[in-house]
């Protein structure tokens, strides 16, 4: 993600704590808040990881150090994929006619 859009995200972040606290200001605030943004360089507190990527690459035994390094979070997003992954694919074979 580059720069713009960490503001965007920002923006849009801040939009919805103020319609969630009921909060209005005047749309040239909004404009003028974006513009200040754009002189600083803004990126997340805590960079996304792809768990699901990140798992396809660990080798057998460093498994168990990588799941114990993941958050409660990143651990019920692996178990959803790993989950997603075991579903049995619909057989798409050709009709002959």
């Amino acid at each position: 993600m580059d720069k713009k859009d960490y503001i965007a995200q920002v923006m849009d972040e801040w939009y919805l704590a103020m319609a969630a606290n009921n909060v209005t200001v005047q749309p040239k605030a909004s404009t003028l808040l974006g513009m200040l943004l754009a002189n600083y360089d803004i990126k997340p507190k805590y960079e996304s990881r792809d768990i699901w990527d990140e798992f396809q690459t660990v080798s057998g035994g460093n498994f168990l150090g990588w799941y114990a390094s993941l958050t409660q979070d990143q651990r019920e997003q692996w178990h959803k994929e790993a989950k997603q992954a075991q579903r049995p694919k619909p057989n798409k074979s050709l009709l002959k006619g």
